[in-house]
């Protein structure tokens, strides 16, 4: 997993699969040669049935591995709970307070982390994939591939700018059937080409379900190697016995 970062290539190219997923690749190395690593800071709003909730999202990457830490607010007098997700390199792992440490299938990982869907897309494309044509999604000519049914990704079509290879939607069903899109918009340069996405929407049915915002980052700043290392994470939460507490308390009340 890598943070959607991308670099102009260029415009006019073949607009066959294999091209485009060969010039992807190709601007995914050239973003790793420029940035060694990155931290950056989220704020981001759920929308649910009972309300808004408020989450800090934090990601941080270092060449092929990346980790990101989600605190959310719990309900009031329960303080807040942390989820933390690694990619090692090989593997994605996600560790939080109720559950443990669980690895995921990669289409469980894109499921936990669609807000960080990666510019290294193209990973998760077979030979299979077909190119559909272009399609303009917010004043941007995208091409549009279609994943097979089945295959790694939890993604079933993707719309990726037509000049800078970036993801623009992204869209796929989940286990209930459920229609996932996510948008990524607001794309503002941040060194010399590379561009970073300042927004990211996801919706359930056409439904908003929450709304992501960049707030900042900070790059080749020497992040240590013990981040991304899953023997050396513990996720912080509310202590499970005062929790149920303040349940029966509250159900008192």
């Amino acid at each position: 997993m890598s943070v959607i970062l991308f670099s102009a290539i260029g415009q006019g190219f073949s607009q066959s699969l294999s091209d485009i997923l060969r010039e992807a690749e190709n601007n995914y190395k050239n973003f790793n040669q420029d940035f060694k690593d990155m931290s950056i800071v989220f704020d981001a709003k759920i929308y649910t049935p009972e309300g808004e909730m408020l989450s800090e999202m934090k990601l941080f990457t270092k060449g092929e591995k990346s980790r990101s830490e989600i605190v959310m607010q719990m309900p009031e007098g329960m303080g807040s709970m942390q989820t933390i997700i690694i990619f090692d390199g090989q593997d994605t792992w996600m560790i939080s307070p109720f559950v443990g440490k669980n690895k995921l299938t990669t289409k469980q990982a894109e499921e936990q982390m669609q807000y960080q869907a990666g510019m290294n897309w193209w990973r998760s494309i077979s030979d299979k994939a077909k190119y559909i044509g272009i399609e303009r999604i917010n004043n941007r000519e995208c091409y549009v591939l279609e994943i097979e049914a089945g295959g790694a990704s939890f993604y079933s079509r993707i719309w990726v700018d037509k000049n800078n290879l970036f993801l623009v939607q992204a869209e796929g069903k989940n286990d209930s059937g459920e229609t996932m899109r996510m948008i990524f918009s607001d794309f503002r340069k941040i060194k010399d080409n590379w561009e970073l996405p300042y927004k990211t929407e996801g919706f359930m049915d056409e439904v908003q379900m929450m709304t992501i915002l960049l707030k900042s980052f900070e790059i080749n700043q020497g992040l240590s190697d013990d981040l991304f290392d899953v023997d050396k994470v513990e996720a912080s939460g509310p202590n499970m016995q005062e929790m149920m507490q303040n349940l029966m308390q509250q159900g008192k009340d």
